[in-house]
């Protein structure tokens, strides 16, 4: 059984994808606390890679979500959701994410951060990019699906780097 990694930007739809695929997913979420060292000065969670990889490694999973879901050792293969900053401005801020964590995430999406980190990880033949821009929540699962059941080949090419000269 091939394991995935569904990772992306926050706000890009990993969870609301992730709820509508057909597969056993694991949500990493849900493992932070467990597996960290507490919160970093932004809040967010310092979690051990190491031993959160080796906790999940024999449970009985296909799909791992989360924004760094990537940096696991038990992956084959990696989906990364990307969405257009100014999209994604909107679903941060209903999330009420801070400004400096808004414009963190913007940037680090502009720039395709975690793209570039998982094509690092598994090369071009190993991973997708999907952009969640105008496509429904339940359009993105079925091309994931799709793409899980070797049923199409998904070959977005995806650039928002442009966007960043519109913050300076």
């Amino acid at each position: 059984m091939e394991r995935y990694a569904l990772t992306g930007t926050p706000g890009t739809g990993k969870t609301t994808i992730s709820g509508l695929l057909n597969n056993k997913i694991i949500s990493l979420s849900d493992y932070y606390e467990k597996f960290s060292d507490g919160k970093g000065d932004d809040g967010e969670w310092i979690v051990n890679v190491n031993d959160l990889n080796s906790s999940i490694r024999d449970l009985e999973w296909e799909i791992a979500e989360g924004n760094f879901s990537h940096r696991l050792n038990v992956i084959d293969k990696a989906i990364v959701l990307r969405c257009d900053p100014v999209v994604l401005a909107k679903r941060l801020k209903e999330r009420n994410y801070s400004n400096q964590k808004i414009r963190e995430n913007l940037e680090a999406e502009a720039m395709g951060i975690i793209f570039s980190e998982t094509m690092k990880y598994y090369g071009n033949e190993n991973l997708i990019q999907l952009d969640t821009t105008q496509k429904s929540a339940k359009e993105c699962a079925e091309i994931i699906s799709d793409f899980i059941n070797n049923n199409i080949k998904v070959e977005e090419e995806i650039d928002y780097s442009e966007r960043i000269l519109d913050w300076y």
